[in-house]
């Protein structure tokens, strides 16, 4: 009877820690510009950020659900505790991409260069960085 006890207790907990990292791995950001996700251009809006709809991706909604892009990713970290989620784009004129997204903590996401933004690389030369403040969704 014990040993079900604490088995049921041990999964109750287990569940409500995956639920509690899962709710904290959505960021909401509201992005000024247009920018791209990939091969994906979406406009400025409010945007869902979701770090764990699967293994590896990270998925974009835009809050009037118009806009939405899904990108592959690779783990990145800092040593510096992020105190809020951000977002950190690439900027090549008037062009932007997104290259980094970064719930509250040390572990983020990064992405690859599209080819596009590879070509507007070489042509423009220097890129600057452009960073947004975001907010876990409740």
């Amino acid at each position: 009877m014990k040993t079900r006890l604490i088995c049921s207790l041990g999964a109750a907990l287990l569940a409500a820690v995956g639920l509690y990292a899962q709710s904290s791995q959505t960021l909401v950001a509201n992005v000024p510009f247009g920018f791209h996700v990939g091969s994906v251009a979406l406009p400025a809006g409010e945007y869902n950020v979701d770090m764990k709809a699967a293994p590896g991706f990270v998925r974009l909604i835009s809050a009037d659900r118009k806009s939405a892009a899904i990108i592959g990713t690779f783990a990145t970290q800092t040593l510096k505790y992020n105190e809020r989620g951000k977002l950190v784009f690439n900027r090549y004129g008037d062009n932007y991409f997104l290259s980094q997204v970064w719930p509250p903590g040390v572990t983020g996401r990064g992405m690859s260069k599209s080819n596009r933004e590879k070509e507007m690389a070489s042509n423009a030369g220097q890129s600057a960085r452009e960073t947004l403040l975001a907010k876990s969704a409740k």
